[in-house]
């Protein structure tokens, strides 16, 4: 045997266990976190959790937001947390208070990995979610099924990247979750807010999987609602369709779409995945409320997670407002809904914008402003947002002679942000618009986006696009213009090609 073949071979095993080591592959600090999550039917309003993670920043906690400021946050419903070294010596731990919303701290050095036991008790309703978003944003127990949200769920230590997550349910129960599986059944979660912000349902309820594109949606839809399935199902390929048309396809990934029934209609994406709520009753007259829900959501999935902001609070006018007016434009671009439903939605967000900005009997705030308490100003950041995306769509392709127009906008804003993961301000949205335009559009982000008194000349830009505007107080009336065929509105309604 060649003695320097022998010594070239041990090198290069050598070098190639050092870039394995470097890579943080075999890294103690960068070993996954996992998570075993035992819930038994007889009591499935409780979920046992055991996990094991490396200890960082002394600290290990639950996610701070999505919660109705709840002094613990998601931490109120934890129970029996024990904290251990992996050779099973106790770990002290304390909760802490004064808004820390759900954190403990560790007596213990940073790196110790550690191994956790808690349970997770499913007594959320007790709570008003109101403040939070809503029911769609906690979880629920059906008759059937186990409707999550992985926040509930979830103890890490701060800098966690990825996580391994292993289900003991009963064997007849179904799994529904946007992480991508093995063939051992362990789930994995890519990456932080994939473990933390995503829906999960465990359970009997009825699962389809389609896909669209490069997309497989996981639909998860509550045994009361399953004579709906395919209603939704075909909506949502519509969406779906138009949207892709948008973004430039769809990505390779899974998508969650829960839905149950509740007492109100509503819905809350998360980052893979969303949740909806929907009242059983007049399904099929009702169709634009729960339609228009089901399209907002799902719009999330690239404005507002995959396009996200650098301080989310600055951008709610346009990941809220800009979703809402594609929401209802999707409707109308796949025949979802007829041209008088459509013009009725518009009539909704100007109407808000108007009561917002001439009637509230409150202190003018921008739009950048009102996102600092999104509950409180959900009328102007939705309302107002939508009518400045309006506004920019007509501008944008009256400017351009329609060769250009606000799903160009969207697309340089995905391409240009999202796919290189970075974070979003006014400024960028503005910069994007002024690419597109060619135009310089710094004036109306100041007086319109920034600025708080000024008003927008609504009934110019109707005009513009080919469309009456009628106003009475706070009553909006929309309606084509006589005599002319041709409008701009009619290219805004049709779908890219």
């Amino acid at each position: 045997m060649n003695l320097k073949n022998i010594n070239q071979k041990i090198i290069i095993i050598f070098l190639l266990v050092v870039c394995y080591t470097v890579n943080g592959q075999s890294n103690k600090s960068e070993i996954t976190n996992t998570y075993k999550i035992k819930v038994e039917k007889n009591s499935k309003d409780i979920a046992r959790v055991e996990a094991a993670l490396t200890l960082k920043d002394s600290t290990i906690r639950m996610v701070a937001w999505g919660h109705p400021w709840l002094e613990d946050g998601w931490a109120t419903f934890v129970k029996k947390l024990s904290v251990k070294t992996e050779d099973g010596k106790e770990v002290p731990f304390s909760l802490v208070k004064n808004k820390a919303w759900g954190k403990w701290k560790v007596s213990a050095a940073n790196g110790t990995r550690l191994k956790l036991s808690y349970e997770v008790h499913f007594n959320h309703k007790d709570y008003d979610w109101n403040p939070a978003g809503g029911i769609d944003s906690r979880p629920e127990i059906t008759e059937d099924a186990l409707f999550l949200v992985s926040k509930a769920l979830f103890i890490y230590s701060p800098g966690v990247k990825n996580a391994k997550i292993k289900f003991n349910i009963p064997s007849n129960w179904e799994i529904a979750t946007s992480w991508k599986k093995n063939k051992k059944g362990v789930y994995f979660a890519d990456s932080w807010i994939s473990l933390v912000n995503n829906a999960l349902v465990l359970g009997n309820f009825d699962k389809k999987i389609v896909t669209n594109g490069q997309m497989n949606l996981v639909f998860a839809i509550d045994k009361n609602l399953s004579k709906y399935k395919q209603r939704f199902i075909d909506l949502m390929q519509k969406q779906l369709n138009a949207f892709s048309k948008i973004f430039g396809g769809t990505p390779n990934r899974n998508y969650l779409i829960a839905i149950r029934k509740a007492n109100e209609d509503d819905g809350e994406a998360f980052e893979g995945s969303f949740n909806q709520v929907i009242i059983d009753n007049r399904i099929e007259d009702r169709y634009i409320v729960w339609a228009n829900t089901m399209a907002h959501e799902m719009f999330h999935y690239w404005n507002g997670n995959y396009i996200s902001g650098e301080n989310p609070k600055d951008t709610y006018w346009f990941t809220e407002g800009f979703t809402e007016y594609y929401s209802g434009l999707s409707l109308m671009r796949t025949g979802v809904v007829p041209e008088n439903i459509y013009l009725k939605k518009m009539e909704r967000f100007l109407s808000r914008y108007i009561i917002t900005k001439k009637m509230w009997p409150v202190d003018q705030l921008s739009l950048v402003e009102a996102g600092k308490e999104k509950h409180k100003n959900w009328l102007l950041l939705y309302g107002g947002g939508a009518t400045m995306a309006l506004a920019l769509d007509i501008e944008i392709r009256t400017l351009t002679n329609n060769s250009k127009s606000l799903d160009d906008v969207m697309l340089l804003m995905k391409t240009k942000y999202g796919d290189n993961q970075i974070k979003i301000t006014t400024a960028s949205i503005m910069e994007a618009v002024n690419e597109v335009s060619g135009e310089d559009f710094t004036e109306f982000f100041k007086k319109y986006i920034y600025g708080k008194n000024d008003v927008l000349n609504i009934e110019d830009i109707a005009s513009k696009a080919g469309l009456n505007f009628d106003q009475f107080s706070d009553e909006i009336y929309l309606s084509r213009k006589k005599g002319n065929e041709k409008i701009l509105f009619d290219k805004m309604i049709r779908s890219k090609k």
